[in-house]
């Protein structure tokens, strides 16, 4: 045979086999369209390969596309079971299957399906467009409630416009939405979301005054009051865009719900925006210094070193609470001065119930010789102390030292203990440290002493809560623009640098 001849045989074995595919292919559509899984297996049985060979192809209608958009949930997850990689691939028009289960509103399918691979709802289409910006553009509440619920995580995520599903919701006028992912935001402390800007620098607020959304705009000033004056590259804030829109009854009613919150015109503004390199250009002030410390305590310290530090500090404030509570040799009045010289007899008379057998109540007189090693010398008293030392004054540097003890390890069960979820452990602990004052006041010798470490003590207390109180909650802070973007710039910059000089190669 030959040459020609045998490349004429296999081209025509060759346009057989694509023939053959091709018909395999539209028999496989077909099927998909209808939810055969029989038909399924039929063709899988004469051609083995058919998904291999849909699977070659970067973008394509899969069958899990098709299944998926006539909403045949069956269908789907055979194909899917069979073919994970279907479940992620994008057709032509950049959407996945499940993109195109919710553009057909087969909300159905989405849930089956999602039940096998959480994953997919992450899956990114055309513009990085997510389950859940496709459910905010469509305004279906119910379905963002559900696809929040099985990944919360997707709210964090961005389209190549650099918009959330709130700037979505709020282009498309879904209120609905709107309100769901507000509440998904403060139930779950997210609000900072709301500072996310797109591409020209808008926020949320910035999107719904410019669309003239009033109730919008009231729901989000009310969740997000921090925000209000926030510019975009242009340098406008929310009340400069509400001035700008077109006269009538939204315009009024907008210009009146940001002045009522106090937004202010960007000319308004004293400030001016800082950036990256202001930051690092400016001097360092204190705070910012004490912050670093905290912000690097918490970055150098690992789940297991916080449990460790968190142990031993409570053994620490065990001991030392006990301690004031039961001081050495045992506590005694400020006035004791009327005790026995060495060697004195003492009369006594002692009431017992059961001392004598048969009898109620007894009453016996004896006799007490305290011996020259007078066992009270064994008592710190003051009036044992010689050559101008006193009870008062060890007792002040016992206590100093004690109070030391208590207040860092108490200090470090404090850094070590985060604030939120455990705002009843910190309470518990303000209390400790009250009773550990008041406790002292009992035994103390010299009232002026104990007042004065006293009120040393909680105002050290009240500054290292201070701290940790504005750490937590320094974007609910009534202080300046600058100084919000200042901690903020501060705690990047700690969490995410290293100390260099260890890497330095000698």
């Amino acid at each position: 045979m030959s040459t020609q001849t045998m490349e004429e045989a296999q081209t025509i074995l060759r346009d057989a086999a694509q023939a053959e595919m091709k018909e395999a292919q539209t028999i496989l559509r077909d099927a998909a369209r209808v939810g055969d899984i029989n038909g399924l297996y039929n063709l899988i049985k004469k051609v083995p390969n058919i998904l291999d060979h849909i699977d070659d192809t970067p973008f394509v209608d899969s069958p899990m596309h098709i299944a998926a958009s006539a909403g045949h949930a069956n269908f789907a997850i055979e194909i899917f079971s069979l073919k994970p990689s279907f479940g992620r691939k994008l057709n032509p028009d950049g959407l996945s299957p499940l993109h195109l289960a919710l553009q057909n509103r087969r909300f159905e399918t989405v849930r089956r399906v999602i039940k096998f691979d959480k994953e997919l709802i992450r899956v990114k289409g055309r513009e990085r467009l997510t389950l859940l910006h496709f459910a905010a553009k469509t305004g279906n509440a119910d379905m963002l409630a559900e696809l929040l619920y099985v990944c919360p995580e997707l709210i964090l995520d961005l389209t190549v416009r650099d918009e959330t599903a709130l700037h979505i919701a709020v282009k498309n006028m879904k209120l609905r939405a709107l309100k769901v992912l507000l509440g998904f935001l403060s139930r779950t402390s997210n609000k900072w979301l709301l500072q996310s800007k797109d591409e020209i620098g808008n926020t949320v607020l910035h999107t719904a005054v410019a669309t003239s959304q009033p109730q919008m705009v009231k729901l989000l000033v009310k969740n997000d009051l921090a925000n209000k004056n926030e510019k975009n590259l242009n340098g406008d804030t929310a009340l400069d865009i509400a001035l700008r829109l077109q006269p009538g009854g939204a315009k009024t009613t907008i210009v009146n719900i940001l002045r009522g919150a106090r937004a202010s015109r960007s000319s308004w503004l004293a400030h001016r925006d800082l950036s990256f390199a202001d930051f690092l250009k400016s001097r360092e002030k204190i705070p910012e210094k004490i912050f670093k410390h905290i912000f690097q305590l918490n970055r150098n310290m690992s789940m297991e070193m916080r449990n460790i530090v968190l142990v031993v500090a409570a053994l620490i404030a065990t001991a030392t609470f006990q301690a004031v509570l039961s001081p050495p040799g045992g506590v005694c009045g400020e006035n004791d001065n009327n005790l026995p010289p060495n060697g004195t007899l003492i009369n006594t008379t002692v009431s017992s119930t059961n001392l004598i057998p048969f009898s109620n109540i007894s009453h016996i007189n004896a006799t007490v010789f305290l011996p020259s090693d007078n066992p009270f010398k064994l008592i710190p008293i003051k009036d044992n102390y010689e050559n101008g030392s006193s009870y008062e004054d060890d007792f002040f540097n016992f206590y100093l030292l004690n109070s030391l003890a208590f207040l860092a390890s108490v200090t470090a069960i404090i850094v070590a203990l985060p604030i939120d979820g455990f705002e009843g452990l910190h309470f518990s602990l303000l209390f400790l440290m009250a009773s550990y004052g008041i406790s002292f006041n009992f035994i103390s010798p010299s009232c002026s002493h104990a007042e004065g470490l006293q009120l040393l003590s909680s105002i050290y207390v009240g500054f290292v809560y201070c701290l940790i109180i504005i750490k937590t909650l320094y974007t609910r802070l009534s202080v300046s623009h600058v100084q919000r973007k200042r901690i903020p710039m501060l705690h990047w910059l700690v969490v995410n640098s290293s100390n260099y000089s260890k890497k330095v190669c000698l």
